[in-house]
């Protein structure tokens, strides 16, 4: 299924060997911020409408870009009345947690919102980016700079989408919080791209790259050489250690793995891959914000005795492509052995992820109604899996996780994306909710 970013990466490792250089960009910071730009402070109480909308896109490659920008764009053609005025659905998005190939649509729209209706196609969509890469690499003037395939992603990212833009130009006043997630095998951490996990390294996000970031989101193990991060000791910050013992398991493991960046010796460095790894659906991101962070006690509603509605849209790109071990008696290949082997593992965490989310929401707006609000909480799916067309989901499920797609499926699933959203029966009765009908 890879097997066109393989040759990709065998260039990579012919053509720069051993020396790629990837040095740490992140800067030192001598105090930690208690308010940064880029806080997850910033997003509480952001909302006093009547919805809450947080949005979590899937890897997949190109795949994966195309779906989260599809459904998008069906929010952007949804108007609804809120507050008396009418505006459309996507301006009530007030986070966007992504991984992999779902990061070039996140932190696109973050930088530039409504550009994305425009030029996002054009500019990511429809580009042959795989035979880009392979051509930077192939130029004499790389093979002995050092550029390694990553350092090649991250200057076709910066050149191409995002420019010299960092996380200090994404204007929160008019963007949607945008979480871009990688892996740390360091520690074996999801790593988000906020200032609270900065914090860990004693760093600054406000002047860290934002191609950088999803190069690391987006890096394949193997493929592309990780993105490395400077663990400095110039801080002081409080031991997370004595967190309350009432958490969940999962969130106290992953407590455990937060106080592994206190070993600045240790861990001097940490190494930063696939987002996909530690979280393919971007959901984890939001779970730990709500259970570590408990963001959902601090809904600020001014209007009595009214309804708050929080939804949850989950992109899921993955797929499950026919292998073909069941046409015949013989004994599978190796590459049919891996690939169902990694797609059985994929789809069963998936979907625990998934029943995991959807059963905590139903905690959280309990926590968070009051007699003042009641939290209503929508959990809503996109996913090839949901495709009513047997045709077309046989048609998307054998679609490659790779960096250049046929313009004409990249069309055929945006607008899956669109029509899955637009006839979901949850998101028909929220929107019958919001305009009161």
């Amino acid at each position: 299924m890879l097997k066109p970013l393989a040759i990709l990466s065998l260039a990579g490792v012919l053509l720069t060997g051993c020396s790629a250089i990837n040095k740490p960009e992140n800067s030192e910071q001598a105090v930690t911020p208690s308010d940064s730009h880029y806080s997850v402070k910033r997003i509480i109480g952001k909302s006093n409408n009547d919805v809450s909308i947080i949005l979590s896109f899937s890897g997949g490659g190109t795949r994966a870009a195309a779906l989260s920008y599809g459904v998008l764009e069906e929010l952007h053609q949804t108007p609804v009345t809120i507050n008396q005025e009418q505006q459309a659905l996507v301006s009530e998005v007030d986070v966007i947690s992504s991984v992999s190939g779902g990061s070039f649509t996140s932190a696109y729209y973050g930088l530039y919102q409504d550009k994305i209706f425009t030029d996002y196609k054009q500019d990511f969509l429809y580009q042959d980016v795989r035979d880009a890469l392979m051509g930077r690499l192939m130029n004499p003037a790389s093979w002995f700079s050092g550029l390694g395939r990553t350092g090649a992603a991250k200057q076709y990212y910066n050149e191409q989408l995002f420019g010299d833009a960092t996380f200090a130009d994404i204007d929160l006043s008019q963007s949607p919080y945008i979480i871009i997630n990688a892996s740390d095998i360091t520690t074996g951490l999801r790593f988000s791209f906020i200032q609270e996990y900065f914090n860990l390294l004693c760093s600054d996000i406000n002047d860290y790259p934002i191609a950088n970031a999803v190069a690391a989101s987006a890096a394949v193990p193997v493929l592309f050489e990780p993105i490395v991060l400077n663990n400095y000791d110039t801080c002081q910050r409080q031991s997370a250690a004595n967190q309350s013992q009432s958490l969940s398991y999962r969130s106290q493991q992953t407590m455990l793995e937060i106080n592994e960046y206190e070993n600045k010796q240790k861990n001097q460095y940490i190494h930063l891959v696939d987002g996909g790894i530690t979280d393919n659906l971007g959901l984890l991101a939001i779970y730990d914000m709500m259970e570590l962070g408990q963001l959902h006690k601090h809904v600020q509603i001014d209007r009595p005795k009214s309804e708050h509605h929080v939804v949850v849209i989950s992109v899921d790109a993955s797929t499950t492509p026919e292998h073909g071990i069941g046409q015949s008696a013989s004994l599978p290949s190796l590459e049919q052995t891996l690939n169902s082997v990694t797609d059985i593992q994929l789809h069963r965490y998936n979907d625990a992820t998934k029943e995991l989310f959807e059963k905590s929401m139903q905690r959280w707006a309990q926590d968070a109604s009051n007699e003042q609000v009641t939290v209503v909480p929508h959990f809503i799916q996109v996913s090839f899996a949901n495709t009513q067309d047997p045709s077309k989901r046989h048609k998307f499920n054998q679609v490659p996780t790779d960096l250049v797609l046929d313009k004409a499926i990249i069309d055929d699933i945006i607008a899956e994306g669109r029509q899955q959203l637009k006839t979901n029966p949850k998101y028909q009765m929220l929107l019958r909710q919001l305009n009161h009908q």
